[in-house]
């Protein structure tokens, strides 16, 4: 009997081991599960054969680990989304913590402050070097409250607008989120404003007070002889003249910077067009002794363009050229084809620009000789003209010149085919 009680017990004591091993194994199995998920690694499976109790328990860790991918793919997608927004963006975005140690920078930092390398992890004055931001930050995280300035940099050359905002993030340390956009535009368009409104005002000023002082002076003097009031008048007249011409290459201009500009291109056939243009400026040339001399390309082709356009051009070139040409020199008119565009060159053996004033002509009332300018009856507004006209056409002009031996202006215009008209564009202040 006593043998029969400890083969029981020897079988008891196996099944209880066997057991425990059972349930060291299914444990173990579990921990490897859990380690997986918590590196972030799949585990190879989920499935317990037998037991109830760790077939439900895996089952809830394959749920929970269904649950965390969906988590991990949305915040892929999340920081895929954030980092196309900010490397498309035009702004620049510095996230910066309370030591300024910059935390976030998108591309376009890097570009607009000229980095040779990514600002990460660096402080801002070590990665920017500018204690205008510096200072900002401190303001910001001091008062808590968004402060803005502006950073020239490149030596005055660029200007930044800077804008600083408080935040927290998660953990609730505070920091700043910094925006950064260029405003060298911006800022040339308002001198270019400031300096136009003072050209206007300057050019308008002079013949405005000579009709006063002469309005002035008949009032006081109602007894004047004939021979001075036909010198007043005489006066007068060619200040509104000058006047007239002024407000109206004023409206011309602001024609041609309209988002409303309407051309009326047609195929202008050139050999056709250089012909008229040369009835009407040879008595003009005759009268100066200046030489005008047509040229136009044989076989060239029509140009498509707005003929009332083109004729402006080529006026106010011709009228520049023979100004500025002595007796006795010439003026070249030439149209040809310049590989994919058509040239039309003015050229003239007159007085010329020194290499000081060349890249300037172009802007509105800039003269080279402001006091002939004026004495030859300039407004200081052909030029800027000229070039606002060739670009609405989709075209450039350019001007080369050599004092003392003569200037060459060369205006480009598409050759396009004559089943469309120029794209029109609307040009930028200059």
């Amino acid at each position: 009997m006593g043998w029969v009680v400890s083969v029981f017990l020897a079988s008891v004591l196996g099944m209880v081991l066997w057991r425990h091993r059972v349930f060291l194994g299914r444990w173990k199995r579990l921990e490897s599960i859990v380690s997986d998920l918590a590196a972030g690694r799949e585990p190879e499976s989920f499935v317990f054969v037998d037991g109830a109790l760790f077939a439900r328990l895996g089952r809830q860790l394959e749920l929970l680990s269904d649950a965390q991918e969906r988590l991990k793919r949305r915040r892929r997608r999340e920081e895929m989304n954030l980092e196309t927004i900010l490397s498309s963006m035009e702004e620049g975005v510095l996230v910066a913590d309370r030591q300024h140690l910059i935390r976030l920078a998108n591309p376009a930092v890097i570009r607009l402050f000229g980095l040779e390398q990514d600002p990460v992890g660096r402080t801002l004055l070590q990665a920017l070097e500018l204690p205008v931001l510096e200072e900002m930050v401190n303001s910001t995280l001091a008062l808590w409250q968004s402060q803005e300035r502006q950073v020239p940099i490149g030596g005055g050359t660029r200007h930044l607008l800077a804008g600083a905002v408080p935040m927290r993030n998660a953990t609730g340390e505070g920091g700043v989120v910094i925006i950064v956009r260029d405003v060298t535009r911006i800022k040339k368009l308002e001198e270019m404003r400031r300096e136009f409104v003072a050209n206007v005002s300057h050019e308008l000023r002079t013949p405005l007070s000579i009709f006063r002082g002469y309005l002035e002076n008949l009032r006081e003097t109602p007894d004047i002889s004939r021979e001075d009031l036909a010198s007043v008048v005489t006066i007068l007249e060619r200040h509104s003249t000058r006047l007239n011409a002024l407000v109206e290459d004023l409206l011309i201009l602001a024609r041609l910077e309209s988002r409303d500009l309407s051309l009326q291109p047609v195929a202008v056939d050139l050999a056709r067009f250089f012909e008229e243009m040369r009835e009407n400026w040879r008595i003009a040339g005759e009268r100066k002794g200046v030489d005008l001399v047509f040229e136009v390309e044989p076989g060239l082709r029509p140009v498509r363009a707005d003929e009332l356009r083109l004729e402006q051009v080529l006026n106010n070139l011709i009228d520049n050229a023979v100004k500025y040409t002595p007796s006795g020199g010439r003026v070249w008119v030439r149209a040809r084809q310049s590989g994919a565009m058509t040239e039309l060159e003015v050229k003239d053996t007159g007085v010329g620009m020194t290499p000081e004033d060349l890249p300037h002509i172009f802007e509105r009332f800039y003269r080279a000789d402001k006091a002939r300018s004026r004495e030859k009856g300039g407004t200081g507004l052909g030029l800027s003209i000229v070039k606002h006209i060739a670009q609405v056409h989709g075209g450039s002009v350019e001007a080369r010149s050599v004092f003392g031996e003569g200037t060459q202006i060369l205006v480009r215009l598409p050759t396009q085919g004559l089943d469309r008209g120029p794209e029109v564009r609307p040009v930028e202040l200059s």
